[in-house]
Formats: C-alpha cells, structure tokens, sequence
C-alpha cells in the first residue's frame, strides 16, 4: 500500500444552542455555552488548508440531544460539506434521550435515537459499502485502499455500552472483508476500549467499552490495531499486546469542547500511522481579558476546585457535580464520610504540614513544600486530561508524594482493599504522577497480523 490517508479527528463536540434553549448555568468540565464558537474555529480551521478533505468524528455530537442543538450542528456540518471536506461520524448516548417514544411518553425535545440515522445520513452512512442491523454502525471506504469502521457502541443506552455477541461478529467479519479485498481497516468507536488512564475504570467502570477487558485481544487478533475513541475527554494512546503477538492500539482524545480542545491529525501509510495533536489558538468569545487557552484552563480548573469546595462543605453538590468526572453518585454516597474529611483537610494543608503531620517533612524538598495539596491535585488531574503527566521520579513534586503515600500506604489500604484496578497505592498514584508513553503526538508502526482469527472462540 503507497498511497497515504489522511484526515483530521475529533469528538465530544457536545453542541449546545444556548442562543435558543437558554444560558446554560453552573461549571462543566467541558464549556457548554462556547461549544458552537469552539467548532465553528475547529472548522475554519479545516476549511483552511487544503491538505486534509476527511473529518472523523467520535460521537456526543450534542449537549444532550437537544434536537435545536442537532439542527445547529447539522448546519456546521453542511458548511464543511460544502467547502469540499468529506465527513464521517457515529453518534453517542448523549445524542438521543429516549431510544423510541412510546405511547404518550415525551421525548421532551431531545431527538430519539431512531431518528438519529436521518438527520446524519449525509456524513457517512450515506458512502457505506456495509452496515450493522441498526443502522448505526457501518463500513466506509476513505479512499482506495483504506476503509473505516464506524462503530456505534451505545448499547442498551445507559448502563451497558458496548457491542453484543451480534455487533462483535459483525466487527469480525467487516475485518475479514478488508483484508480479502486488501484494504486497510481501522476503527472508530465512542467509549474507551483500553483505559485511558489508571483511575479511570475506578472511578466509572461503566463508561469504558463493555467488555474491554477482552474486546481490545479479539480485534487484535482478528488483525485490528488501531481504533479512536473518545468520551473519556481524556488525551491517551494506549497499546495492548495479545498472547499471540498481535499489537492493538485505543487513540482516545478528548473532548473538542474542553481544555486544551484538541484535534487529532493523522497520516497512515503501509508502515506506520503518525499521529499528532493540534488545538484552537482562539475562537469568538469574550475571554475577560484573558488568553483563549488559559481561559479555557481556568473554565476546567474552576470545576475541579468547586468539587474540592463542596467536598468539605456541600456533598449534595459534590454528588452532583462528580459526575462530570465519571464518578457515579452511588461511588460517592458510599464514600461520603471520607470525602468530606478529605475536602475539609485539603483546603489549607500543603506537601510541607502533611509531611511534618506524618513525620517525614524533612524527606520533602524545600522547593515544594508550600505548594497546596489541592492545587496539585488539580493539576494533575488537568495533566491526565490533557495527556502530559509530567511528574516524573526525578522531581521533586514525586518524590514529597512517593514519602507521603508510603508512610500512608497501611492506612490507605483499608479503604482499597480488594480492588485489583489500584493494587499497590503508591505505584497507583505514581502512574497519574507521570506517564512516560506519547499521549498527544506519536509513530506507531503498523503490525503485520499473521494467522487471524476472526470468529468468537
């Protein structure tokens, strides 16, 4: 294969028409009322190169199904269209409300999810060469030589989303296809298939792709190896390797919508896939007095200490609130007492008076022992969502964390006991600390699959 593909990838666009259904209130981790401005400078930016005419996207194309929202989007999407750029999207639970309206039931003004598939034919199911059942999911030939599996995994809608017994040997048998014809195949689904980020399937094992503890080494070996997901909103490339050899790889990228509004560019050839991540420098709003970036840094960081806030001083907030980081209501109502405690410690202490609390500050460098706490928590988890956990063993910052976890670690097993997802906590927190594999821009060679299997054993 000599001819190279090329397109541009994106997710989450979560489009809210706030002009038409109102100001939306409250912090998100994602900015609710700058989406459509968002967009409209992510397409701009498209239409302005010639390089580049295929737009992959992910899914949670709306807020939460607005059909308002769905028409603005559609409209954004003509615009594309029009400009010459080819587009190809799945969409995602927070797309529809019900799946079908039943007899006096209100959809509420939110689109139902058998709708979906008309009001998005012409960006890609209207170019498919195969189709699942649903309508939903299909096959799509790029350009000669390269077809995309557009998987949509929205399950049963809420508590399981992934692909049942039909759907997965569908999957395979659309791998076979492509490799009988001698084309390439890869894939695009919504919900992470490989982890993209240690506590991620801690905090909400629900929103990973059902059965990705298995998934990930069946397409492997049936000979798929890369596939984009999103709706984690998280940066990660994650590689897997199964018994057999094969190489899989999950691309998740996070939300258009958030911080640091990321674009996936990518170019595969018969070698390799290059990938690399570019952002919006700035799009039309008013950003009080601020630079775009760190505007939208603020907007992300503003949740996070807001949670730390109602953490010592509101949990029914913090419940609520919790949720735009994937952690279930019934997570936190379970861990109630501990949050609280914890929200009210971490409002004034610092590495320095945890370690001279804990009998180890002298083992904590002075460069960072007035640093707070929750300020470097926040960081962290801003570092994790935008895919440069940079704390590596060497600095400073890692180490006053590894003295501090490692005197705790007796005490912090208790409330982790039997949870094979955190296993040794200092190693757990370690991981979040510092991720020396490429998240945002990375040379993946493509894997030769010998033998696949492409039938469920």
């Amino acid at each position: 294969m000599s001819n190279e593909l090329k397109f541009y990838l994106v997710t989450d666009t979560h489009h809210y028409a706030f002009e038409k259904l109102g100001f939306a209130g409250g912090y998100d981790q994602k900015c609710m009322n700058e989406s459509g401005a968002i967009i409209d400078a992510a397409f701009d930016k498209f239409i302005g190169q010639d390089e580049i005419d295929i737009v992959l996207i992910a899914g949670d194309l709306t807020n939460n199904g607005e059909r308002e929202s769905h028409r603005e989007f559609v409209d954004k999407l003509r615009r594309l269209k029009a400009a010459g750029k080819s587009v190809y999207l799945i969409t995602a639970t927070h797309d529809y409300g019900l799946r079908e309206a039943k007899d006096g039931e209100s959809d509420c003004g939110r689109a139902l999810r058998n709708e979906l598939r008309g009001m998005y034919n012409d960006f890609g199911f209207h170019e498919a060469i195969a189709e699942y059942k649903d309508g939903l999911s299909y096959v799509a030939r790029l350009q000669p030589g390269y077809r995309l599996l557009a998987l949509n995994d929205d399950g049963n809608g809420r508590s399981f989303c992934g692909s049942d017994d039909d759907q997965l040997q569908w999957v395979l048998d659309q791998i076979k296809s492509a490799r009988e014809d001698g084309e390439y195949l890869f894939a695009m689904t919504h919900h992470p298939v490989l982890p993209p980020s240690p506590v991620y399937p801690v905090m909400s094992k629900r929103d990973m792709h059902g059965g990705y503890e298995t998934v990930p080494y069946l397409f492997a070996d049936a000979g798929l190896q890369f596939i984009f997901t999103g709706h984690s909103h998280m940066q990660n490339i994650g590689f897997l390797k199964t018994p057999k050899g094969n190489v899989f790889c999950d691309i998740n990228t996070g939300s258009l919508v958030g911080y640091p509004t990321p674009i996936r560019r990518v170019t595969l050839d018969g070698e390799k896939m290059t990938v690399t991540t570019e952002k919006i420098d700035t799009f039309q709003w008013d950003f009080k007095g601020k630079e775009p970036q760190d505007y939208l840094r603020d907007h992300f960081d503003h949740l996070l200490n807001d949670i730390f806030d109602s953490m010592a001083y509101d949990f029914e907030k913090f419940a609520g609130l919790a949720g735009g980081f994937s952690m279930e209501r019934k997570t936190a109502e379970k861990l109630k007492i501990p949050i609280k405690l914890i929200g009210k410690t971490m409002q004034k202490l610092t590495l320095g008076k945890a370690g001279r609390l804990l009998f180890v500050k002298r083992k904590i460098d002075k460069s960072v022992q007035n640093m707070l706490i929750k300020d470097l928590v926040v960081e962290i988890v801003r570092n994790i969502f935008s895919g440069n956990e940079h704390y590596s063993p060497d600095t400073a910052v890692y180490k006053a964390v590894m003295v501090l976890l490692k005197r705790l670690n007796p005490l912090l097993k208790r409330f982790v006991k039997g949870s094979d997802a955190i296993g040794d906590i200092p190693s757990f927190i370690g991981s979040l600390l510092y991720d020396d594999t490429p998240d945002t821009d990375a040379v993946i060679p493509v894997h030769k699959v010998q033998d696949p299997v492409f039938s469920r054993q």
